[in-house]
């Protein structure tokens, strides 16, 4: 997808149980505001800066359309359309994900270039064309735009910052001693 090429570190020793509801905890919302985020990122060791980096990875993959329904349809009594949501973009994502629309239907992240790990994401959030209200919020704060400004002037610059980001991310909650195992297959317990 045109991601970065960095030295992924191997030997991670894993719990021999997953469940969805332990993860679901760890993940950042679609409505998170930035303190929520960065607190969130906080917990893990990780900057503003990191979790601004590893939320580019929202330059690839898609999302259902309940998911940010309330951002086009019913964002307050006001306001029927997030203000901070590009007015076009809106438009548009209502076509695309009417009221009552069928729960399975899922629409690109990024509206440019959907299939490739780059920093479109960062230039589409400077348009008001971030998808979620925590993708957005990294553009509408200032405490984090000079962050999102930089890597949407630099493709290099946003790739360095996901591989140190990923990496740092890693290596939280890294089990050691007999907790665990180190999986053959990591889609499932040995």
């Amino acid at each position: 997808t045109g991601g970065p090429f960095y030295r992924v570190e191997l030997g991670r020793r894993d719990g021999r149980i997953s469940t969805k509801a332990s993860v679901q905890r760890q993940l950042p919302g679609p409505n998170f505001k930035l303190d929520q985020l960065n607190s969130m990122f906080a917990r893990h060791g990780l900057s503003q800066t990191d979790m601004i980096a590893l939320s580019g990875a929202h330059t690839i993959g898609f999302a259902h359309c309940g998911r940010f329904s309330k951002r086009i349809f019913n964002f307050s009594p006001r306001n029927p359309i997030d203000p901070t949501l590009n007015f076009r973009y809106a438009l548009q994502l209502r076509q695309m994900c009417p009221r009552n629309v069928d729960p399975r239907i899922a629409i690109n992240m990024d509206p440019t270039t959907p299939r490739t790990f780059d920093n479109a994401y960062y230039k589409n959030l400077q348009q008001g064309m971030g998808l979620f209200t925590s993708d957005q919020v990294l553009f509408s704060d200032p405490r984090s735009r000079g962050t999102v400004n930089l890597f949407a002037s630099s493709n290099a610059a946003f790739h360095n910052a996901f591989v140190a980001a990923i990496t740092k991310l890693g290596r939280v909650g890294v089990l050691t001693g007999k907790q665990g195992e180190i999986r053959r297959d990591c889609t499932r317990p040995n």
